[in-house]
């Protein structure tokens, strides 16, 4: 078994890098960058030990080697993130505009001390919900989920995946911990039925291929 997932893994990461140019797994640890947005989202106190992050087309790890011989909850995140590198790649910069609003209009709140009316973009530094980044996440967790079904037969517990929306990980990003439930729930049903959307057909399709 260990094999087997070891070979989708090479498989997948291969697919990336033919797909994603300059695809490369970078260690958070060598990322000035990322260390500066570690001290930003002080909101998520896991960012630089527990989460990955894409910033096309580069996906960036806690540390290297990452997930060395646990290949399935890597194979899970690969897939993840490549539908986030698949839909920047096909929406340009729209895909990072939409994933950090409405945050990122805080800037125009500078414009304040000229016409004080802009200092109402402060607000945007609330944790206001975000349809793009949820619209984002809701495609990369139903990958998530898939993954999990097709190589463990196991279901994820959709609790931790609705906590990821609901919770400070994402800033807040959608707290309609029912509708989330739902929609999980539903994707899932379709999952086992064997009803997929493009990017999931293509996953099913190198998990399909190593068996």
């Amino acid at each position: 078994m260990s094999k087997h997932l070891e070979t989708i893994r090479d498989d997948l990461t291969k697919f990336i890098e033919t797909n994603i140019k300059g695809f490369e797994i970078k260690s958070k640890k060598d990322s000035w960058f990322m260390k500066l947005a570690g001290k930003l989202m002080f909101f998520n106190k896991r960012f630089m030990t527990a989460y990955v992050t894409t910033l096309y087309p580069k996906v960036y790890v806690p540390k290297l080697p990452w997930k060395y011989k646990n290949d399935l909850p890597a194979i899970a995140t690969l897939a993840h993130e490549w539908v986030h590198l698949s839909d920047r790649k096909r929406m340009g910069l729209l895909f990072n505009f939409l994933y950090i609003a409405p945050q990122c209009f805080f800037p125009f709140a500078l414009l304040g001390f000229v016409n004080p009316w802009f200092f109402l973009f402060f607000l945007v530094l609330l944790p206001l919900p975000s349809p793009g980044r949820a619209w984002a996440e809701i495609r990369g967790y139903r990958m998530t989920i898939a993954v999990y079904y097709w190589l463990s037969g196991q279901k994820v517990d959709l609790k931790w995946v609705v906590d990821q929306f609901v919770s400070s990980s994402y800033y807040f990003m959608w707290p309609f911990r029912g509708w989330l439930m739902r929609k999980f729930n539903k994707e899932f049903e379709k999952i086992k039925k064997g009803e997929l959307s493009g990017e999931l057909q293509v996953i099913h399709d190198i998990i399909k291929r190593n068996k």
